[in-house]
């Protein structure tokens, strides 16, 4: 490097010039005229850039794909034919009709099973059988389809009462009833629902709705009445046959002695003699599911008259003369 000012030889690291003692100016001046002319070439090439876009020599491009650098030249894929496409069609369009008629021919023979004659046929059969749960599924898969129908309802409630649904079985029971008031069978199997629940009341009930003295009958005879006695209790002057009887056919038992009938009581079979004297009879009825009524009781007081003596007797001696 030469100093400005001496033009003398400055070794490289020397910061003063070793002839005149001038300091080295590491950055170079600043030369405005260069500055102005560097400026001029940049605002050329960037008025000839903008002139480029503007007569479009540039277009915005997209990234270009990467390229394929495999010396083997990429083949472009071919266009599918026609034909083949149409024969893809045509096979989609006769699988799915075929589709259709599988469908077709597995629905009507499940709609033929599930036909509410066929459904109810299955039902009698099931309950022909015995099989009541299975009889029960059928009638209620019938329900379904006709929830009106008398016999599904009477069906379901009869069903419901063999396998001991007992709540069920009442309400179908008492919507049968609706339809065939008169019923008999329809009255027996709501009367056993209804005992078997406890539900006298419901019983009770039914007198007020009952359109027969027979059906009136059948319902009196789910209430255990208590014996009566032919003969009321009271004072008699002569022997007495008495007679216990009760409404149904249930085991009557009694007592002479006043004890309870219940736990130290004879069966009752024929008429019991009473005789002179006092005697308390204690009864009571009892059902088969042994159940017991109110113990009714009667006193009887057996008094004989007195023999008068005659008026002719005067109490004379008397003599009997006895011939030979």
């Amino acid at each position: 490097m030469k100093c400005k000012k001496c033009g003398a030889e400055i070794e490289n690291g020397l910061m003063y010039c070793p002839s005149c003692g001038e300091s080295i100016q590491l950055v170079p001046d600043y030369n405005v005229l260069e500055e102005e002319l560097l400026s001029k070439v940049v605002e050329d090439k960037n008025k000839s850039k903008d002139d480029k876009f503007a007569t479009g020599v540039y277009q915005f491009q997209e990234e270009a794909p990467a390229v394929n650098t495999s010396s083997k030249p990429q083949s472009q894929p071919k266009p599918e034919p026609k034909v083949f496409t149409k024969k893809i069609k045509a096979f989609l369009l006769v699988a799915c009709l075929l589709v259709a008629i599988i469908g077709v021919c597995m629905f009507i023979p499940y709609m033929g099973a599930h036909t509410y004659d066929n459904i109810m046929n299955q039902a009698v059969d099931a309950e022909s059988n015995e099989q009541y749960a299975k009889a029960l599924g059928y009638y209620e898969e019938a329900y379904e389809i006709d929830p009106t129908s008398f016999e599904v309802i009477y069906g379901l409630g009869r069903m419901y009462y063999m396998v001991k649904d007992y709540d069920n079985a009442i309400e179908m029971l008492y919507l049968a009833l609706d339809s065939d008031p008169s019923n008999k069978k329809i009255y027996t199997y709501l009367l056993n629902a209804l005992y078997a629940n406890g539900d006298m009341d419901g019983i009770a009930a039914l007198l007020e709705t009952s359109p027969s003295d027979e059906i009136t009958d059948m319902i009196n005879s789910y209430f255990l009445s208590a014996p009566t006695f032919n003969l009321a209790g009271g004072n008699y002057d002569e022997d007495l046959l008495i007679q216990i009887t009760v409404s149904g056919d249930y085991k009557i038992f009694y007592t002479l002695n006043g004890k309870s009938p219940i736990t130290t009581g004879k069966q009752y079979t024929k008429p019991i003699p009473l005789t002179e004297g006092t005697t308390e009879i204690k009864a009571v009825a009892q059902n088969d599911a042994g159940e017991y009524s109110d113990i009714v009781s009667a006193t009887y007081t057996i008094t004989y008259p007195e023999v008068e003596e005659s008026e002719e007797s005067t109490g004379e001696d008397v003599t009997i003369d006895v011939t030979n």
